[in-house]
């Protein structure tokens, strides 16, 4: 019973993806939109247990806090979940926090945290109305969680319901580690049929918003306004914050190869044209504890980057993985340096932590 009901809900999810923009006209965009949502943590196309200080900082307006300080770990943690079955639709990490955008057995939506290597998701009481849906989540350097929401409606293709985008209202919330709202920033001007909803999402210091749409890297004001439009070279796989919390973006480039830009000053600037794309393509972008930049390929590996010349090293090799592919539901990096990998199998929900800083 519980094997078929996850099968459906697995259909379930999909269908939301291609009633709300997902679907694409060629089989190369096809291809760059699903690896697109593998960057941003979400299901098919659609992010802890230790006592933690509970102590938040207050920041000022549109800023986000600097990146919690940890000491780097190489304790290598498989954790196996104890609380509720759920499907994964987002999973995020940052700082010291793991966040969780679900679907519980009977259907209903819910929002939850923990502290790393903890075993249950505390769940959370934000939602900005019963119509709205989260769609991307990024955690910043305290393990703050912004969260893009969407206005949908129910729709029936098939003979089964959906959640279809209506585009009416957007908004972004920030939720504290503490698991309180802090804020909700109306953003209804920015998305529409023709601005869908974007895969990669990434949040900076300065509490401004990034991302993709096709070449283009938009950025989104603490007020909600649109603020810049930045050209990238090519089609943007990936956005992410490095070590300086500067904004990085990473395009596929014909033969083989990926570029990887840094926003500076309101432009782009060419770090690297050399990063091997079986390493870069398609990779989450986060900061290292002595590095600017890791990148992690669910195939490849985790690979650290130098800003100055473009460097790659291997960190953990593919094969060191403990999961690798489909089998990776969502994963991100915490501040002590540790690959967190969110996995649902049939036997149920596990979370690996892999060292990877120094």
């Amino acid at each position: 019973m519980k094997k078929r009901f996850m099968e459906k809900l697995w259909m379930a999810l999909v269908a939301l993806s291609l009633l709300s923009g997902c679907a694409v006209s060629s089989p190369e965009e096809e291809s760059r939109t699903a690896a697109n949502s593998e960057n941003s943590g979400e299901d098919s196309r659609l992010e802890t247990s230790v006592e933690e200080k509970e102590e938040t900082q207050e920041m000022p307006e549109g800023k986000t806090a600097p990146a919690a300080k940890a000491d780097v770990s190489d304790r290598e943690v498989t954790v196996s979940y104890a609380g509720e079955p759920f499907k994964k639709s987002l999973f995020a990490v940052g700082g010291e926090r793991l966040w969780l955008y679900g679907v519980k057995e009977e259907g209903d939506f819910f929002l939850g945290y923990m502290g790393k290597e903890e075993d249950v998701f505390r769940e959370v009481d934000v939602s900005p109305g019963v119509d709205m849906r989260a769609f991307n989540m990024a955690v910043d350097g305290q393990g703050r969680c912004h969260i893009l929401w969407m206005s949908v409606q129910k729709v029936t293709r098939d003979g089964h319901e959906f959640d279809q985008i209506t585009f009416e209202r957007s908004c972004i919330t920030i939720v504290g580690g503490d698991g309180k709202e802090e804020k909700e920033i109306d953003v209804s001007g920015i998305f529409s049929e023709e601005q869908p909803r974007p895969y990669c999402f990434a949040v900076d210091e300065a509490g401004n918003y990034y991302f993709e749409k096709g070449t283009q890297l938009i950025q989104i004001l603490p007020d909600g306004t649109q603020g810049g439009t930045i050209q990238c070279s090519g089609w943007i796989e990936g956005i992410g914050t490095g070590k300086s919390g500067s904004v990085y973006c990473t395009s596929g480039q014909e033969g083989g190869t990926v570029i990887l830009e840094k926003l500076e000053e309101g432009e782009l600037r060419l770090c690297s044209d050399q990063l091997p794309e079986a390493k870069a393509i398609h990779a989450g972008i986060y900061g290292g504890t002595d590095t600017e930049l890791l990148l992690l390929n669910k195939d490849s590996g985790v690979f650290a980057v130098r800003d100055s010349d473009g460097s790659v090293e291997t960190r953990i090799a593919g094969a060191q993985m403990p999961v690798a592919g489909e089998k990776i539901g969502g994963y991100g990096i915490l501040a002590d340096g540790r690959v967190c990998i969110l996995s649902q199998m049939e036997g149920g929900t596990v979370l690996y932590y892999i060292p990877a800083g120094r």
